[in-house]
């Protein structure tokens, strides 16, 4: 969807819409303070039908919000909104708010709207969704006596046109803030705002009635760029960029009213063949509902958020706009693309021992061949090597069938490329390079149990997190042996053999030198019992050999780890996961806090701060607030867990935080 410099008006409109939605989601580190002075009403109640009713049923995209007051309210109670409320964190957050306001000034001059009114105008339901385009209007026609003239440039581009507008995409934007408040008032001025800058930028404006509610219709008296609409009913907005985008949302919650209206919709419709037909929305998409099904109905509460996506739809949609599809889309069938039906999931926020889980489900129709062959997930076992250290920041395994998952991968490649392209890009290569055979000693020796170890390694750097790999064998002496012919075959420098404990480590040379925010990383492998490690970093090699041999605390033993297993395990309700995952949320977010606190990090924005008004911003806030040591907050946090499982019809995801002990 272009956007010339004449649709400024829709650039706006787009920008809020993004913003509000940041400010809705993600209120966490810059509106804590602001909580006060936005009149939010946690028992506000939706008048506006769900978004999924209102929506066509072939909508690409959508994410939905049920209740934004009641959202607010529950992150307010949040472990992490708690944290932010803290006395001692208080003076910072503020500061951030304010930092944000200012920057946002411009824009709140523009549209006349403080970044308070903006964040509290939000009330129930909040919906963004990507539509199919409706098709153009039809040209008017014109005298057939006369000859095309075109060229064949011309003829090309016309043609490219068509395409285009065949296969255009729409955004709704459906945002509820109720009847006669506040909220409401700082919609309407907004939405006069950008109407003013429309007709600034010579938009046409036109009305049209539908069930008793008027939807205003912006365009270009010339025909370009995207069509604005809008309405408001009941005290729910709806913005539509494309045409008939708004109007086809009315449309279909006055069909849902009454009977009566259903029936006069059916006679009023030329295509349809029955009342169902003209009420098809997203609720009836069954691959919207197969989704739903396996992620609202897997908690007993309502979610607060809930999203959809069809991945295949939308890159079809793209493929048919290019002049290539004719050569694109049959590789896409070969690789059975189309097999992934929908994409989606939901947000749950509550509880006494979980405060909040995320669902996704993946509908992947059988059979898995194509580019699915290469998706072979296994059951895996969830108990940590004994090497793996207490104090994770996070540990996860997974299970993969890696020698079905290659060979398909390898049919792949070569339909594509030639007969004999896998093997000459991967096998051939590797063999003269480290004189080993990647199939045979290392893909046939792997069982296909992968573990993965991260650790925040001090000091603050945007790579602080290092990290562990590690690959289960069948074969130790099989794997030693490969080592020893890479080693041969590489520079000294290259794989430099150190003893830690009873363990040979080959590291690799140093790289080089990196900036004062980054982690100097130090590359290494190893053969840890029956696993083939790679690091990047010594500390954490150190850490895994001394937990090994018993001086260190395991994982294993961890209260913490048993507890959150205990929890994952209930999710399950027995199936078998091909992943796991648990981390320790302190450590996560601990990064991210001490980055702040680092005169490393303030140092870096002053440095860009000469050419960047932002970075000069964040640059002075740094520099002047003093936070507080990490560890009068780690309190707020405690653990979260993922996990994964099969099923006959896709892949289900999940992820939980559990609730601080007190």
């Amino acid at each position: 969807m272009t956007l010339p410099t004449v649709t400024l008006a829709v650039v706006r409109c787009r920008w809020f819409a993004t913003m509000l939605l940041i400010g809705m989601i993600v209120p966490q580190t810059l509106v804590a303070q602001a909580r006060a002075r936005t009149s939010d009403t946690v028992g506000f109640e939706s008048q506006c039908p769900p978004a999924s009713r209102l929506l066509p049923s072939d909508t690409l995209a959508y994410i939905r919000i049920r209740n934004t007051s009641e959202l607010r309210a529950g992150f307010s109670r949040s472990t992490l909104g708690q944290m932010l409320n803290d006395p001692a964190m208080r003076p910072f957050v503020s500061d951030t708010y304010q930092t944000v306001s200012q920057l946002m000034e411009e824009f709140a001059s523009q549209v006349g709207l403080s970044l308070d009114e903006m964040l509290a105008i939000p009330k129930g339901q909040v919906s963004l969704a990507v539509v199919p385009g409706a098709p153009p209007e039809e040209p008017k026609a014109g005298n057939p006596d006369e000859k095309s003239e075109e060229s064949d440039e011309e003829i090309a581009a016309r043609m490219q046109r068509q395409r285009r507008d065949r296969n255009s995409f729409a955004g709704v934007f459906l945002i509820e803030t109720g009847q006669q408040n506040d909220s409401a008032a700082s919609m309407r001025k907004l939405i006069e705002t950008i109407g003013e800058l429309a007709k600034r930028n010579q938009f046409v404006d036109s009305e049209e009635e539908i069930g008793g509610h008027r939807v205003t219709t912006w365009k270009s008296p010339r025909g370009r760029g995207p069509v604005v609409e809008w309405f408001d009913r009941d005290g729910v907005f709806v913005i539509g960029v494309g045409r008939r985008a708004a109007a086809d949302v009315l449309e279909r919650w006055h069909e849902t009213d009454a009977p009566e209206n259903r029936k006069a919709a059916a006679e009023r419709s030329q295509t349809a063949a029955s009342d169902s037909m003209i009420l098809e929305n997203l609720s009836s998409n069954r691959d919207f509902g197969a989704v739903m099904t396996r992620c609202v109905g897997a908690e007993a509460e309502t979610p607060q958020i809930t999203f959809f996506a069809n991945p295949y739809a939308i890159a079809q949609k793209i493929i048919s706009r290019s002049s290539s599809s004719f050569f694109i889309q049959p590789i896409v069938e070969e690789l059975g693309i189309e097999k992934i039906r929908g994409v989606g999931g939901s947000v749950f926020r509550g509880g006494d021992i979980v405060e909040g889980i995320i669902h996704l489900h993946v509908v992947i129709d059988p059979p898995r061949d194509g580019f699915f062959g290469v998706v072979r997930p296994e059951s895996v076992e969830p108990t940590p090597p004994e090497w793996v250290p207490a104090d994770t920041t996070s540990y996860l395994t997974a299970n993969w069938d890696i020698a079905t998952a290659a060979e398909n991968l390898a049919k792949i490649v070569n339909r594509f490329a030639g007969e004999g392209s896998f093997e000459r890009f991967t096998e051939d290569r590797v063999q003269a390079r480290l004189d080993v055979s990647l199939k045979d000693d290392l893909l046939a020796n792997l069982t296909g149990r992968y573990v993965g170890v991260r650790r925040y390694q001090e000091p603050a750097a945007w790579n602080a997190i290092a990290r562990m790999d590690a690959l289960q064998v069948r074969d130790v002496k099989k794997a030693r042996e490969m080592l020893d012919k890479i080693r041969q075959k590489l520079p000294a420098s290259d794989m430099r053999p150190e003893t830690i404990g009873d363990i040979q480590v080959y590291f690799a040379k140093p790289g080089r030198e990196l900036p004062d925010t980054m982690r100097q990383v130090e590359r290494s492998v190893m053969l840890l019992d029956d696993y083939l490690v790679l690091s990047d970093s010594r500390e954490v090699v150190e850490q895994a050999i001394r937990t090994r041999s018993g001086s260190q605390p395991r994982l294993i033993d961890d209260t913490d780890f048993a507890l959150m297993l205990s929890e994952l395990g209930a999710k399950l309700a027995g199936e078998q996961p091909f992943f796991l995952s648990f981390n320790r949320d302190a450590d996560s977010y601990r990064v991210l806090y001490d980055l702040a606190a680092s005169p490393t990090l303030a140092g870096a924005f002053d440095r860009r701060g000469a050419n960047s008004p932002v970075a000069q911003k964040f640059s002075e806030l740094l520099q002047r607030q003093n936070l507080p040591k990490f560890e009068q907050l780690r309190k707020y946090f405690n653990v979260s867990g993922s996990f994964a499982y099969n099923e006959a019809d896709g892949l289900h995801f999940g992820t939980m935080t559990l609730r601080p002990l007190e």
